[in-house]
């Protein structure tokens, strides 16, 4: 077969020239040896009041990228100076974002948050799903439209170089739905869903490095010769057959919930970055 010369080939009038110099090779990779962790990209999912936002805000200079409208009521981040929350309204507005942090806002956080997927999908799809059902038509288009959008989100945030990325999800106990990940185990009495479409979970568990559960449980501690109960917040990333929690770094299976937890995890596993 001939070979095709740049020279033979004809270009319409006013279309710009062929590039000619090599493809430039991505800076994430250049000097990066196995075994030597980078940056944590990661998924807390739970119940509501858990601990997941708290969790996921427990690194330094973070970006929280607000969907859930009563994550920001958080106790633990209240006085955080190094937060900045934003709260999209739109699709738009996270399109904006997301182009942000990858041009005039790169470098500027250490860490970014996207709290929840969960509502995240609804802002990009919960009106045209809405709107299919009360016209009794099949939503199943709507439902993969609004999963490839977030999708999208979540593929182009793990792309952010040197930036420590976290997602959140809620759990669901509802067990006919199609917009929830079923997971064929018990935990507690009730069966583990993840609250986002297979098409998310799909992208999002190949993405990250760890997936983690938050609980809550009572604890008793002994003090002296009393008993003190409290409330102790934690999350697993390990829970064997329990819940689809793991993790490919070599991390402890649990760990209570503090609002350093990742800053302090981060520094135990990343080598050559900035926590």
């Amino acid at each position: 077969m001939a070979k095709i010369e740049g020279a033979k080939v004809r270009r319409r009038k006013g279309a710009p020239a062929p590039k000619t110099n090599k493809p430039e090779v991505v800076k994430s990779i250049v000097g990066n040896k196995p075994g030597v962790v980078k940056r944590l990209c990661g998924v807390l999912f739970g119940p509501p009041k858990t601990g997941k936002t708290t969790a996921a805000c427990s690194g330094t200079n973070v970006l929280l990228i607000m969907f859930d409208p009563d994550g920001d009521q958080t106790e633990t981040l209240a006085g955080r100076e190094d937060i900045t929350v934003v709260k999209p309204k739109s699709g738009k507005e996270v399109t904006d974002i997301v182009k942000a942090l990858h041009t005039t806002d790169a470098g500027r956080f250490t860490w970014v948050v996207v709290d929840s997927l969960t509502f995240l999908f609804q802002l990009l799809g919960g009106k045209e799903i809405n709107k299919v059902y009360a016209e009794n038509k099949d939503v199943r288009r709507a439902y993969g439209r609004a999963g490839a959008a977030v999708s999208q989100i979540v593929h182009d945030l793990v792309l952010l170089e040197d930036v420590n990325i976290i997602f959140t999800a809620h759990l669901t106990k509802e067990k006919d739905n199609d917009d929830s990940v079923g997971v064929e185990t018990i935990l507690g009495e009730s069966e583990v869903k993840v609250a986002v479409t297979p098409m998310v979970w799909t992208i999002l568990s190949g993405a990250v490095s760890f997936i983690g559960r938050t609980y809550k449980e009572t604890v008793f501690e002994k003090e002296g010769k009393k008993r003190n109960k409290r409330t102790r917040f934690a999350v697993s990333f390990n829970d064997g057959d329990r819940s689809p929690a793991g993790s490919r770094l070599t991390m402890d299976g649990e760990y209570e919930i503090t609002d350093h937890l990742l800053k302090d995890l981060a520094t135990e596993l990343i080598q050559g970055g900035s926590t």
